[in-house]
């Protein structure tokens, strides 16, 4: 009988395989699956929110390899070198050689696979690919951080008004 392969919670969601009842979890299954890569971002961005890992081996995922992994609040994502036509060259190329994958059961309603290019410091000229998971009130990132409480956003019925003396 053959060992069981250990689970790769990164590629999984990477890919758009994880069951979004296990999403709200994924990063802290990210850190003790992977402590040297996750337990501290290497960079952080604020609009939109989104945390930036630079991982220790490169893995891959849709038809190209990276060190680098970023996640929002619903997306899990491989920042890739290169132009948009390159990557999406590269893109095209692996779903053709994965017809015969089962790649159907993970694209649905609920998983998305999002390709866009990056203009944030640190990101520019690097293509983000991966997958985005439509869960109501998902939110990884709050899920990171369970004991920071992140600001709500500002609207004009939550901002208290001074008086002037």
């Amino acid at each position: 009988m053959a060992p069981a392969l250990a689970r790769d919670s990164l590629l999984e969601a990477l890919s758009c395989r994880t069951d979004l009842t296990d999403m709200p979890g994924l990063l802290g299954r990210l850190r003790e699956e992977r402590p040297a890569d996750f337990i501290q971002a290497q960079r952080q961005y604020a609009t939109p929110m989104m945390d930036s890992y630079r991982l220790r081996d490169a893995v891959s995922a849709w038809g190209s390899r990276s060190d680098t992994v970023v996640i929002t609040d619903d997306r899990v994502l491989l920042a890739i070198a290169g132009d948009m036509p390159a990557v999406t060259a590269e893109l095209e190329k692996h779903l053709q050689a994965s017809a015969d994958a089962p790649l159907a059961a993970a694209l649905d309603e609920q998983h998305a696979l999002v390709v866009y290019q990056s203009d944030q410091p640190g990101l520019q000229d690097l293509v983000l690919v991966g997958c985005e998971y439509r869960l109501p009130g998902l939110s990884l990132l709050q899920s990171a951080y369970p004991d920071i409480s992140l600001p709500s956003p500002v609207s004009p019925a939550n901002v208290a008004t001074r008086a002037t003396p």
